[in-house]
């Protein structure tokens, strides 16, 4: 096998700032890095990809939209980078999504509409602005290698359109050939993520790829999904015919964001292992997450880990020089407190070695479900972890799990204090930081597994005392909150709470916009879970009276039916009045200026051989509730307005034979839809 290339890539999702980047251009030299891979902002409408990255030329009508004084610095400071690596053979990349237009294009060139009032991709002034955009960039960086190209997460997702001339591949392939050819012309390269959550999905994007060319690179994932240290290998390798790059992450993403310690070898060598099986060209590696970085923490390990894995060294020797360089004399102790944290990491905050968090915020609160899925069983308590036939999940097996996590944690922070004065203020801080944060959220993830268990004791069987159980759950949670965050300020882990539940955890619209930075706290769990659980407990109180076939309380803690929803494009949240779930989610209304359509269904039980009828109750962000209602294949359209939550009623006959249908909504409109409950009577 010839050698592998190495790459890095930083800045993972933020702001380019100069004496970072400068800093990975130097790493980059002394280790042989051959792919230098700069993220930056990719959200921001204003700074993400490209676009804000540059200037506009033919269409300089637009720059009054963007910060020039951002755009003035990165033009200064990545040119400088770039030159610095340059002599070294170094290639560089930059992140960019789209399809990605101004916020006034379609009010500047409203003939970019179609009749359904979407953008149409195919539009002549679509490609004009889009090959003119690329010109712009590497007219600014001209000795930017070339770009990292990915079609989610943008203004207009292609993926999620409906309305529309060309299919999904044929849309894909005619974005994707723009870039490509653009980029060739100019002498630069372009290389392209999948990065599908849907299998679907994947094989439109990898369909599309392979007719534009053979030897178009593709960057994938190790991990199937996103990155977790418990995810399986991406099965999705095997399917890819071009050339391959693998991303992956090292730092910490979803496990940890570098605020906890985890020593990545055998994560690193089992996945290094199965990716060479593929005939790769090398790997990328993220090191950073949301402004914090690897550089000065015991962490760092894993970049030496990483680089004698793909250099074919020996890991154990990199490990200890990595040790003896950063800690001297007291190297042996730091590596065993270090030694097995990967281990430990995975029994303090999975449930059965299945992720149930996303670590760059705080741990994801999922309702328990009885042998169905979220998300094609992504994100949720797994089926096998059930007694039979009973909905909690093996709560004695978790619960004992979380307590040896405890008593692990508790050991390996006692061990790190024994070094206070041993090593300079800064050194030390920085091990009793992450370890400390271990400790905690050990103790924190024990409280939420028995959360987990009372949850489903008190939906399915009515047990009050497992409602108290919550209720002093949180207490304890809130209680270990409080202390880390008055020890360690926001280097606690938990200051990066965001309160979703889904997908990921729970959203609330109450209080979403304070700039308290104590609002960012588990201790919100106090006032707004408990908000969410009392209006769940009293509308589940309420249908239960009513003797329905069925009901579903969207978005609830209590949505045990078979959900499946639009990764991204369907949210849950929790209103003042009631809880709830969108088909089409404000995280994909941030990104999308089409306002994709999302959807989500749910398996139902039903009257059979008898009419039936559906009672939809919502409302609109604009005082209208609009969607389409798919029962079982037979689909109708809705459309209702007036003020506070209102009600859709659908009548329909079973499939013959059926006890249970399919009941699906899907957006229609510009109007997102807000779903609080579907009952079957």
């Amino acid at each position: 096998m010839s050698k592998l290339i190495k790459g890095i890539s930083f800045l993972n999702p933020v702001d380019v700032e100069e004496h970072y980047l400068k800093k990975c251009a130097e790493y980059a030299i002394e280790h042989g890095v051959k792919h230098f891979e700069l993220i930056g902002p990719t959200h921001s409408p204003v700074k993400g990809n490209c676009d804000g990255m540059m200037l506009y030329r033919k269409y300089a009508e637009f720059n009054d939209d963007k910060n020039i004084e951002y755009v003035k610095y990165c033009e200064r400071c990545v040119n400088e980078a770039l030159d610095m690596i340059e002599p070294y053979g170094i290639k560089s990349y930059y992140w960019h999504h789209e399809l990605e237009v101004p916020a006034r294009f379609d009010e500047v060139y409203p003939e970019i509409h179609n009749e359904r009032g979407d953008v149409e991709v195919t539009h002549p002034r679509i490609k004009d602005f889009l090959v003119n955009k690329i010109e712009d960039f590497f007219h600014t960086y001209p000795k930017m290698t070339g770009i990292i190209l990915t079609l989610h997460e943008t203004r207009i997702p292609l993926l999620k359109l409906k309305n529309q001339k060309i299919g999904k591949v044929e849309r894909v392939k005619y974005v994707t050939e723009i870039v490509y050819e653009t980029c060739k012309r100019l002498g630069k390269e372009l290389i392209v993520r999948p990065f599908a959550s849907i299998a679907k999905d994947y094989d439109d994007l990898m369909n599309a790829y392979e007719q534009i060319s053979n030897e178009l690179v593709v960057c994938d994932k190790w991990t199937k999904y996103d990155w977790s240290l418990t995810r399986p290998h991406n099965p999705f390798l095997a399917r890819i015919k071009n050339p391959l790059i693998i991303e992956t992450d090292i730092f910490g993403e979803y496990f940890g964001k570098g605020f906890i310690p985890v020593m990545l070898k055998d994560h690193i060598l089992n996945k290094v292992k199965y990716c060479n099986g593929f005939g790769i060209k090398g790997y990328v590696s993220r090191i950073d997450r949301g402004g914090y970085i690897p550089f000065g923490t015991p962490n760092e390990v894993n970049l030496e880990i990483m680089d004698a894995a793909v250099d074919g060294r020996d890991v154990d020797e990199a490990i200890d020089a990595f040790f003896r360089r950063e800690y001297g004399d007291v190297a042996e102790v730091v590596k065993a407190a270090m030694e097995g944290t990967e281990e430990l990491q995975i029994k303090a905050l999975a449930i059965e070695g299945r992720p149930i968090h996303w670590l760059s915020l705080f741990p994801p609160l999922f309702a328990m479900k009885n042998a169905y899925r979220i998300l094609r069983d992504d994100f949720v308590i797994p089926k096998e972890t059930y007694e039979e036939g009973f909905t909690q999940f093996r709560a004695d097996v978790a619960l004992a799990d979380k307590a040896e996590a405890v008593k692990i944690a508790t050991e390996k922070l006692t061990l790190i204090e024994t070094l206070k004065g041993k090593l300079d203020d800064e050194k030390y801080y920085s091990l009793y930081m992450r370890f400390k944060n271990l400790y905690y959220l050990s103790k924190i993830f024990e409280q939420l597994t028995l959360v987990y268990s009372c949850l489903a004791k008190y939906f399915e069987h009515g047990d009050e005392e497992a409602l108290k159980t919550i209720y002093r759950a949180i207490d304890i949670m809130v209680a270990l909150d409080k202390e880390g965050f008055e020890e360690l300020g926001m280097d606690f882990q938990c200051e990066a709470l965001s309160i979703k539940k889904g997908a990921a955890f729970r959203t609330f619209g109450i209080g979403s916009d304070s700039t308290d930075p104590r609002d960012s706290h588990v201790y919100l769990l106090n006032t707004l879970f408990r908000t969410a659980l009392d209006l769940e407990v009293a509308k589940d109180r309420e249908l239960k009276a009513e003797g329905n076939a069925d009901y579903v309380i969207c978005g609830g803690f209590s949505e045990e039916h078979s959900l499946d929803k639009e990764p991204n494009f369907s949210g849950a949240l929790t209103m003042p009045d009631g809880v709830c779930r969108t088909a089409g989610s404000e995280r994909g209304a941030m990104w999308s200026v089409v306002k994709a359509h999302g959807w989500f269904s749910y398996k139902m039980k039903v009257n059979p051989g008898v009419m039936n009828t559906v009672v939809i109750t919502g409302k609109g962000e604009d005082g209208t509730l609009s969607f389409d209602l798919d029962v079982s294949g037979d689909t109708s359209m809705h459309k209702v307005s007036g003020e506070g939550i209102l009600s859709v009623e659908h009548s329909f006959m079973p499939p013959e034979g059926a006890d249970t249908v399919t009941v699906r909504i899907d957006r229609n409109s510009s109007s997102l839809p807000f779903i609080y409950t579907i009952k079957i009577r």
